[in-house]
């Protein structure tokens, strides 16, 4: 594969953005200012989990030769378990569901829910994103 052909340092961006945005939720004290931060790594969860599974897609397209008709949401996640770019499929699964749980109908519960797999999620994309840059060289 040319790496040219997945840039990945979009990702590398939606990582940073999770993490700062989780930093100054957990370090504000002004609870309205926190709501605002609070809705800011929602969005920001959502568009990182968003961002990882179509650059899974991608690579698995472009590696390994996969088929839109093969990549179900599923078969990402267990393709890259199975080829140790993730470590649980079921856990990238729960991270896309509560994407759409918030992205289709926001809801308090929901989103408090996010903000306790803030961290889980980062520390799992950092190892997304780590597997992924040695295996592009970078």
């Amino acid at each position: 594969m040319n790496k040219s052909e997945l840039d990945i340092s979009k990702f590398r961006t939606c990582i940073d953005s999770l993490k700062t945005c989780s930093s100054d939720y957990k370090s504000f004290t002004d609870e309205h200012i926190k709501d605002y931060i609070e809705d800011a790594c929602v969005k920001r969860f959502e568009y990182t989990v968003e961002t990882a599974w179509k650059i899974m897609k991608k690579y698995l397209k472009l590696e390994y030769g996969k088929s839109d008709k093969e990549l179900t949401m599923n078969n990402i996640f267990r393709l890259m378990e199975g080829y140790g770019f993730i470590q649980s499929w079921e856990t990238w699964r729960n991270y896309y569901d509560r994407r759409n749980d918030t992205s289709h109908e926001y809801n308090q519960d929901k989103a408090k829910e996010i903000l306790n797999n803030i961290d889980d999620l980062v520390k799992d994309c950092e190892y997304l994103y780590t597997n992924l840059a040695k295996a592009l060289g970078e």
